[in-house]
């Protein structure tokens, strides 16, 4: 569906960050733009803000400089909303509150042709709350779009139970000619990305309360070993640790405080004592002109062990036997269940949710977990943990076999699940659930996640290489342990059965 950009007029209301982002897209896609606030002073800095950015464009030679005066011109200001009248698409990005938004739309369905459609960039309230003042519910449409919207691609298409499927097919389609990639979503707390991203944060602050690790490996580890661009604290600490904790809080809400959205009393301390972030200098970590950046704990150098015994390598990761097989030690190959034994008698096994003392006395050895990574040949950490009663030799061993690979090494304290274990299988059972509830299906639930927050790869894409198998019995380990938080959800059942 193509539709002519200089004969659709787009509405944009509000011309704060977001605003100023979706007046932008649509005037470089040729619209022409009304763009509204109710303080003309905002309006009138939004367009300065814009031509700026474009400036910047033009330095960079991402658009030329007669592209920058086309842009501008399609973007005009407006003073009230009676000027909107012609507009065929109104986009709102004003405050988070239902009351105003409403008394917004209402006045636009009496203003706007029975055809225009309206479309809310609300991150977070359902739609079908949202439409039910309206004559024209129908015509009421989602168009979610992550900061900054130029340049992040994700825009979450959502319908709620009213809205006529092809209002969404003409917005889906209009945010591919911006260039955006667009999934279908149905109205429900959070969409995609603020939901399915939440154990990102719960897990990671669950691991500093137990002590398992401090906050700069944790960082490390999701960034080296997971491949996420941020860890979760410094990106805690950048988005404000008060929205952040607001986030989660109305999702919790939202899920009749189901315990897998629970709120951490550590966050919330942060927050009541004033360490928000960088925006406060303090959050997780201290900001400022003479302030040293919190690093992370690597374990000292150690001796390789002088031989290794794999048992069963089919049933390890194939990045993994790359990396040991790239080594110079001694290894032999016999048949098992994926362990890699080393000389002082030490199993290390990689994480299954349980801790390593848990699984000791299951075996009656000694075990030494390796937390999960996206590719262990590739990356440039790994994390170990020794159970209570494993000695000091062999985690020498387990430690200097992984530095002859060429590996930092963090050594974590023996809880449940290490860190990127515990967080992926929480990652892939959240967005299961998005498809078990039909909010969107396995392929915009990964889209939304690579392209929303940027993860190295959708959480079921990963569920798939890692195991369902393996993601459903770290689950139920985790759940023994932990409790409900950590209930599988019935379609990830269903995969690991058929897989």
């Amino acid at each position: 569906m193509q539709i002519e950009a200089n004969n659709y007029t787009i509405a944009v209301l509000g011309s704060g960050t977001m605003g100023q982002g979706i007046a932008q897209i649509a005037g470089t896609a040729g619209h022409p733009v009304l763009l509204y606030d109710v303080s003309q002073e905002q309006t009138q800095s939004a367009i300065e803000n814009i031509a700026v950015r474009l400036e910047r464009s033009v330095n960079k030679e991402k658009i030329t400089d007669k592209k920058r005066t086309q842009i501008l011109a399609n973007i005009k200001p407006v003073q009230t909303l009676e000027e909107l009248a012609k507009a065929k698409l109104a986009i709102e990005a004003i405050i988070e509150d239902l009351l105003i938004k409403q008394d917004v739309f209402s006045q636009l369905e009496s203003l706007l042709e029975e055809d225009a459609i309206l479309a809310t960039n609300t991150s977070s309230i359902d739609l079908n709350e949202m439409g039910s003042v309206l004559k024209r519910p129908e015509r009421l449409v989602g168009m979610h779009f992550f900061n900054p919207a130029p340049v992040m691609a994700l825009v979450e298409v959502v319908q709620s139970t009213e809205t006529d499927s092809e209002v969404a097919d003409i917005v889906f389609s209009l945010a591919e000619q911006w260039g955006k990639s667009p999934v279908h979503v149905c109205s429900s707390p959070g969409f995609i990305v603020n939901r399915a991203a939440r154990p990102f944060y719960s897990e990671a602050l669950a691991i500093l309360k137990e002590g398992g690790t401090d906050a700069a490996t944790c960082d490390a580890i999701m960034r080296e070993c997971g491949g996420f661009r941020m860890g979760p604290f410094e990106l805690m600490d950048l988005i404000g640790l008060d929205v952040n904790y607001a986030v989660t809080c109305q999702i919790w809400e939202s899920y009749q405080r189901h315990p897998r959205f629970a709120p951490s009393v550590l966050q919330k301390e942060l927050v009541d004592s004033g360490r928000l972030g960088r925006k406060s200098g303090q959050g997780f970590f201290e900001y400022g002109v003479d302030v040293e950046m919190q690093v992370p704990k690597n374990a000292p150098e150690s001796p390789a062990p002088i031989s290794l015994i794999i048992e069963g390598p089919e049933k390890l990761p194939h990045s993994l036997l790359k990396l040991i097989e790239g080594g110079s030690l001694k290894t032999k190959n016999i048949s098992g269940n994926g362990i890699i034994r080393l000389p002082a008698g030490a199993a290390v096994m990689i994480s299954n949710g349980k801790s390593s003392t848990e699984r000791s006395f299951d075996l009656g050895e000694n075990v030494i977990s390796l937390d999960l990574c996206l590719d262990y040949f590739q990356s440039p950490r790994i994390a170990l943990a020794p159970a209570s009663q494993c000695s000091a030799n062999a985690l020498q061993e387990a430690v200097g076999l992984f530095q002859s690979l060429g590996k930092l090494v963090s050594v974590l304290k023996d809880i449940p699940g290490m860190v990127l274990t515990r967080t992926v299988a929480m990652l892939s059972n959240e967005a299961s659930l998005l498809v078990q509830e039909e909010v969107s299906d396995a392929a915009g639930v990964n889209l939304a996640m690579r392209k929303g927050v940027n993860y190295p790869q959708g959480p079921l894409d990963w569920a798939e290489q890692w195991g369902f198998f393996l993601v459903v019995e770290t689950l139920d380990n985790l759940r023994k342990f932990y409790g409900e938080r950590y209930q599988v959800s019935s379609w990830l059942q269903q995969k690991a059965k058929q897989n």
